[in-house]
């Protein structure tokens, strides 16, 4: 039986970038706030059914959610560990010290794919049952980005697709980009 660190091609998100952090943290903050309110009011006034003091109540939990849901959005990270042994795909969410694990089969992967995205990014994309796909990781720089892509390809048996040129899509020989 293999243990979680044995996963042939294992996919991390990065780290998240500062501004978002911050963002995060913020809302969060504002999420114990408006809990605090809330039972700040209760124990104020009562669960009494003053329409002022019910409004209120329902704001701050209006209000804590959706900062709770922002910070969390926020603030979540990803990973993909494929194992094709097992025939089995793991995605890790994680938000701090919290993580969860999603488990599913392996799709029939098809191809992994390069492009450049509206932002000058290069994006690597792993592409399964037509046109659905796990966006894997972005670069800087395409050849970067290329044998990324490529030992990605050679370690799970698939195609690499350079589609960095809009309009010209061709596959490309793994091997030959590893040099």
């Amino acid at each position: 039986m293999k243990e979680e660190n044995e996963f042939e091609l294992v996919v991390h998100q990065g780290r998240i970038p500062i501004w978002k952090t911050f963002l995060a943290a913020l809302l969060f903050t504002a999420t114990f706030y408006f809990l605090y309110d809330m039972f700040a009011v209760v124990i104020d006034h009562g669960f009494g059914t003053s329409t002022s003091v019910v409004r209120r109540f329902a704001g701050d939990i209006k209000l804590a959610g959706i900062a709770l849901a922002s910070g969390i959005s926020l603030s979540i990270r990803k990973s993909v560990m494929i194992d094709l042994d097992e025939n089995r795909l793991v995605s890790k969410y994680m938000v701090g010290p919290f993580c969860r694990n999603v488990r599913a089969e392996v799709p029939q992967l098809e191809y992994v794919s390069v492009f450049l995205d509206g932002k000058d990014y290069y994006q690597v994309n792993l592409w399964y049952k037509g046109n659905k796909h796990y966006n894997m990781y972005a670069f800087e720089e395409q050849k970067s980005a290329m044998r990324f892509a490529a030992a990605v390809a050679i370690k799970l048996d698939i195609d690499l697709l350079d589609a960095t040129e809009k309009g010209n899509f061709h596959n490309v020989d793994k091997y030959s980009v590893q040099d």
